[in-house]
């Protein structure tokens, strides 16, 4: 009553305590009784119950009615087995009709099969609880992991395209490319950037001077005859207040009516820095949302919701049938399941039923994102723990009684054969027949020796077991190992060129610097700079510039091949090493021969076999280790170097040495 808030407890349980006090004056043994009344009425009722009064989905129904049944089934058993245990309450005298003296054989059937009957339910419910609450951990951390990566992704996204409107914004105000020229260069950012449903370059008065993608807003030479954008709230904050400006989600206007966040940044006149001469916005595409939806191949059952700051739908998954920008409401919680998950209510928020399990993380925006669960597949897997359990039972049931029939025969029949040979009839041949010796002789021997039998037999089984369990556990500590150096690897690494990247670089330099001191040794760092390689990637494409990366990679491992030598890709096409225990005297000319070696390697693209070869820029710093354990500030030296080297010309080594 307490755990459901409802009076069905006062018919289920009364009635059953009335059939048991009915079973128990007619001498039927209680947990017969009760297992019986469960069977025919209890379950039946209990759904009939839930079904029309309690209003529950029938998807909810039978978990519940055997989950009922079986509460019902161990309180009797344990009723039961307490007055087994005190003799006192045993006997009621005068109140039992129909009593009948049962046989040791019967009796202790009954014994055996109430104790397993208890200690199979307590272990069952003991394993579930268990079974499930495991089971609940795992998918709320699934659900967790799940919510923190897809916010992890949204931020990114909405951070990257932030990003791309104010370097578009900071390119246009440097570059001195006419007006006239803002269209071809807004649709090449836009083709690079898909995005962005949208993208628009306003002038001062909000007019329109450049737009893409032109086919799905105007012709280029009728965008002034489009209504000034200046009262838009993306025009206002980012031309009068001079920054980047991310709106809150909206419903577009003008040119569609879906869900959007507008970006926008301010375009300065080169001749005056804090005068804005216009904005370049754009309309960010949200259903990049769904596409992130559809990659979550391993939760298929997972939907997901976006709500922004103002608890409006962003986005939701197409199962849930909620309409896009209407407030999110919903119910948390159950009255009836307790679960160590976080339950909800979307479309029947009064029922005390949950529909679906979520996880909620708050992204840096202020937006919220839910993932979610159907309530019923963990119900299922109740529902079919518990089946098992009844099924379970039954099996037992039907053993326990059958072995118990034999056990007890086993310990009857010589106590009956014995009693007759002692009998008043018999007394005068006893000492003749010597029967009782006989008798233990032949029977208690077999008796140890097959228990015997059976224990070795199940030793034997356990140790075997046991062998397979180790080896199991052998292998997968054997693949976890490997998984380990693979995961370690990849956290060093940089996946394209197999050099060390610059996290593991940062914290190997302490390192190194400190054996350098303790030896007073002098070290070198050098940061290598690829001359015009975005030229490299816009001719020969992405594929030419990560094939120049990786014969980068090779040659400097090639010619730097100490191992106390570090090689690092530090950036997109920036390379850093650094030299312990170097010759001072031999490293410029070994940084020369690299640089020549690569200036004279062919590099042959892979995409169309076309070859090319590429020059590097080198800026060095040689000193004793003692000149800073700080690695900023040998960086800061030899980038230093590197700028001179590029405003010499490019394809040289600029080296100090700092005594």
């Amino acid at each position: 009553m307490i755990v459901w808030s409802s009076p069905h407890v006062y018919l289920l349980f009364l009635l059953e305590a009335l059939w048991l006090g009915f079973a128990r004056r007619r001498d039927i043994q209680i947990l017969y009784a009760s297992v019986s009344y469960w069977v025919l009425l209890g379950i039946p009722l209990l759904a009939i119950y839930v079904a029309v009064i309690a209003k529950m989905p029938a998807s909810h129904i039978p978990f519940t009615a055997i989950k009922q049944a079986v509460n019902g089934m161990i309180y009797a058993a344990i009723g039961e087995l307490c007055v087994v245990a005190i003799p006192s309450l045993w006997h009621f005298k005068g109140k039992l009709t129909n009593l009948n003296r049962r046989t040791f054989s019967s009796q202790l059937s009954y014994l055996f099969t109430l104790i397993i009957t208890v200690s199979l339910l307590v272990s069952s419910l003991a394993f579930n609880h268990f079974f499930i609450d495991k089971q609940q951990v795992m998918i709320n951390r699934n659900l967790d992991d799940t919510a923190t990566h897809l916010s992890h992704a949204t931020d990114n996204y909405l951070a990257y395209n932030t990003q791309v409107i104010a370097s578009t914004a900071k390119f246009l105000s440097l570059s001195n490319a006419g007006i006239n020229e803002w269209q071809a260069l807004l649709s090449s950012i836009h083709d690079s950037n898909q995005g962005f449903k949208t993208m628009l370059i306003a002038n001062e008065q909000g007019n329109l001077l450049a737009a893409s993608p032109m086919a799905n807003i105007v012709e280029l030479d009728r965008l002034a005859e489009i209504p000034s954008v200046m009262d838009r709230e993306y025009f206002i904050q980012a031309f009068y207040n001079h920054k980047t400006f991310v709106s809150p989600a909206f419903i577009g206007r003008g040119f569609g009516n879906d869900v959007i966040v507008a970006i926008s940044a301010p375009i300065f006149s080169p001749n005056a820095p804090n005068q804005a001469r216009g904005i370049v916005e754009g309309s960010l595409d949200l259903r990049y949302f769904s596409s992130i939806d559809k990659q979550n191949l391993h939760h298929e059952q997972q939907s997901i919701l976006l709500t922004d700051e103002n608890n409006n739908l962003i986005y939701a998954s197409e199962g849930l049938g909620l309409a896009p920008f209407t407030p999110l409401s919903f119910s948390k919680g159950s009255e009836i399941y307790r679960a160590r998950l976080q339950l909800m209510n979307l479309h029947n928020l009064d029922s005390n039923t949950p529909e679906y399990i979520y996880a909620q993380h708050k992204l840096s925006n202020g937006w919220q994102l839910y993932v979610l669960e159907p309530f019923v597949p963990l119900l299922k897997l109740a529902e079919r723990q518990y089946v098992n359990t009844v099924i379970l039972l039954f099996c037992s049931l039907v053993g326990a009684f059958f072995i118990t029939k034999a056990i007890s025969k086993l310990l009857t029949e010589p106590l009956s054969l014995l009693a007759q040979h002692f009998g008043p009839a018999k007394q005068e041949k006893v000492s003749d027949e010597k029967f009782e010796h006989d008798l233990l002789d032949k029977s208690t021997p077999k008796e140890i020796y097959s228990l015997y039998e059976s224990l070795a037999s199940n030793q034997q089984a356990l140790l075997e077991h046991q062998q397979e369990l180790e080896q199991k556990v052998q292998q997968r500590t054997q693949d976890l190992e490997a998984a380990n150096v693979k995961l370690k690897d990849l956290a060093e690494r940089d996946p394209l060129t197999n050099l060390y990247n610059r996290r593991y670089t940062e914290h190997q330099f302490p390192l190194i610097q400190q054996m350098c001191e303790r030896g007073q040794d002098a070290m070198t760092l050098a940061i290598m700079d690829l001359d015009h390689f975005k030229q490299i990637n816009d001719t020969y494409g992405h594929l030419g510039g990560d094939e120049c990366l990786k014969v980068v990679a090779k040659l400097l491992t090639l010619l730097f091949k100490r191992d106390i030598d570090l090689i690092s890709r530090y950036g997109g096409e920036e390379f850093l090493l650094i030299l312990p225990m170097c010759n001072a005297l031999k490293v410029e000319a070994h940084l020369n021969e690299f640089k020549q070696q690569l200036a004279d390697t062919m590099i042959i693209n892979p995409q169309d076999n076309r070859s090319f070869n590429v020059t590097a820029s080198i800026g060095a710093v040689i000193a004793n280790a003692t000149y800073s354990d700080s690695l900023e500030h040998w960086l800061k030296q030899a980038d230093n170097n590197l700028y001179l080297a590029k405003e010499q010309g490019r394809d040289r080594v600029v080296c100090s040495l700092i005594v």
